[in-house]
């Protein structure tokens, strides 16, 4: 028998030709790990004791109760409000799953025409702020709208779905909706082998029915986790009903919520608090649900060690017919109603009456520049995406190095913390810090100003940054790491100059995207914005409700510019692709 001698604690086996370092477990460790619950968990302990209190958090007195659980199931409008939500978000589903699914088959692995033209049009929405399209379709399809009011009058054409009815808004959140399922369908694609389509077709399957009968169904899973993705956000959206809802009288449960916060006099604080309760225990259970049933990725892998060339279907002559569809598609969903945020915020009136060019104007840009609230709530989004971008990357890749890099033996609890504020609904999100700082900071400074509602806005943004960056961690090898560490270095400075230096990158990409999503967010800021931080999307919000005018197509316009700026700087300088 022979006798081995075991290793010391950090040295690996002679054969391996390596040295192993410990890492040691340090209280910085334990710090960030508090810190980020603390940031990102906590804020919904104040919600869940502010729906089970009498009085408001910031009063004095009051005692436990059911009671404001008892008025909202007791409330008719309010089940109305689930009922709405709910259909909405399947007509959402529903019409938006076959759209991205189709368009990602026939523009990944088919030859039709303008493959790459139609694919950049088509994910265009998810880059831009959901105000705009929203907009741009109020000004160009409503009953009244530009292109709707000249079908009418020239042809026999009509549009055949009124927008402010719970179709039309399901149509419109399409515009959004499908890109998302497009772009998890067409990595899928991409990844499946050609050689199990080979295989179909040489048991005697042409090639579209091999394409048709293999490759669709291993979509399963990308099929069922954008589904209950888009169903899940299509429920919580705040936006779109309170914009087009608000005519036809159609509540949603974020517009329920709104309205007895915003609207009612006094606010109906202990009653909003226990729906968003509600609404927030439906989402984060749908996003559950969507994890489970996608199930074992495993038995949809199919991509192995032998690398094949994908191969594209010819669809023969039906191609141009395919491609007119798409077409006329994309521009009825995207390609209009941008141009009509465009035409609405440089005339004084859009009609097909009148032509455009004879009522040029930059009036309502004009109309910003002079208003203190509007042209302030530009700044302070500029500022907030800006430094809080900034602030926001440079927490993730500290959270990241200790999730990913360290043996903390909480690094799994940390991992789900991070993408934890995904499961939050904008207006819970908004909530959560307002009870947490009438709590902790009775004073309101912290609330009342721009710091507070950029803390909101960076926890709600995290799970979207940190998804962007740690791939990229992951991948740099431990020796890297391993290397400077035998050269005297500590664990931390090793992983900041090595690990962390070249995920450069990656951290570029993580800042970009927080940007525009900080620029353009307006939910978490319904309950914390002040006369004196007013932001961006929250304002273009409230004005939108109210008025269709040109002032509210020259804010989309800023948006929409200030995003597409960023993006291209951030693909030209740094090598940054918007749909990462």
């Amino acid at each position: 028998m022979t006798v081995t001698a075991a290793p010391r604690p950090g040295a690996a086996a002679s054969g391996s030709g390596r040295i192993r370092l410990s890492v040691p477990t340090t209280a910085s460790h334990y710090l960030i790990w508090a810190a980020t619950l603390v940031v990102v968990v906590g804020p919904v302990v104040p919600i869940a004791l502010a729906s089970l209190w009498s009085t408001p958090l910031y009063r004095s007195g009051g005692h436990l109760t059911l009671g404001n659980f008892r008025d909202l199931v007791t409330d008719s409008a309010w089940w109305g409000a689930v009922g709405n939500s709910a259909t909405f978000a399947a007509l959402t589903t529903v019409t938006s799953v076959p759209f991205g699914v189709g368009a990602a088959v026939l523009l990944t692995r088919t030859n039709m025409p303008f493959r790459r033209l139609f694919a950049g049009v088509l994910i265009l929405p998810v880059m831009l702020p959901g105000l705009v399209l929203i907009v741009g379709w109020m000004a160009m399809w409503a009953p009244s709208g530009y292109v709707s009011s000249w079908l009418e009058v020239n042809t026999v054409l009509r549009f055949p779905v009124d927008l402010y009815t719970l179709p039309g808004m399901a149509l419109v959140a399409t515009t959004v909706a499908a890109p998302t399922v497009f772009l998890f369908c067409r990595t899928t694609v991409l990844a499946v082998d050609p050689a199990l389509e080979d295989a179909a077709r040489s048991a005697g399957a042409r090639p579209l029915r091999a394409l048709v009968s293999v490759t669709v169904p291993l979509l399963r899973p990308a099929v069922l986790n954008s589904a209950l993705l888009v169903f899940a956000i299509s429920f919580e959206v705040l936006g779109l009903p309170l914009i087009l809802g608000f005519s036809n009288d159609i509540t949603f449960v974020s517009t329920y919520l709104y309205g007895n916060w915003i609207n009612a006099a006094p606010p109906n604080q202990g009653l909003v608090s226990a729906g968003a309760v509600f609404l927030l225990v439906c989402v984060s259970g749908l996003l559950v649900l969507r994890n489970r049933l996608v199930g074992d990725a495993s038995r949809y892998t199919t991509v192995t060690g032998k690398a094949t060339a994908m191969r594209v279907v010819d669809l023969g002559p039906v191609r141009w017919s395919l491609a007119a569809v798409l077409a006329t598609a994309l521009g009825v969903l995207v390609a209009v109603p941008l141009a009509g945020v465009v035409m609405s915020a440089f005339t004084t009136i859009l009609t097909p009456y009148v032509t455009p060019w004879s009522v040029l104007t930059t009036a309502n840009f004009q109309a910003i520049a002079d208003h203190p609230i509007w042209s302030e709530s530009i700044v302070n989004s500029l500022l907030i995406a800006g430094v809080g971008g900034l602030l926001a990357t440079a927490a993730i890749a500290v959270v990241s190095v200790v999730a990913h890099r360290s043996a903390f033996r909480f690094r799994g609890s940390l991992q789900q913390a991070v993408v934890w504020p995904r499961m939050m609904p904008g207006l819970v999100t908004g909530m959560a810090f307002f009870w947490s700082f009438a709590i902790l900071d009775p004073s309101g400074a912290v609330r009342g100003s721009l710091w507070g509602i950029g803390l909101a806005f960076a926890v709600r943004s995290l799970a979207l940054g940190y998804g962007v960056f740690y791939p990229a961690l992951v991948a740099i090898g431990e020796d890297l790491v391993r290397a400077a560490r035998t050269s005297g270095a500590t664990w931390w400075r090793a992983s900041v100059s090595v690990a962390l230096r070249l995920s450069a990158p990656a951290m570029a990409a993580c800042f970009i995207l927080l940007f525009v999503s900080m620029l353009n967010d307006a939910d978490p800021a319904v309950f914390l914005v002040t006369d004196r931080t007013p932001v961006m999307g929250l304002t273009m919000l409230q004005l939108a409700a109210t008025s269709t005018g040109g002032a509210v197509a020259a804010f989309g316009v800023i948006q929409m510019a200030i995003t597409l700026a960023v993006l291209g700087a951030g693909r030209i300088f740094l090598g940054v692709r918007a749909h990462a």
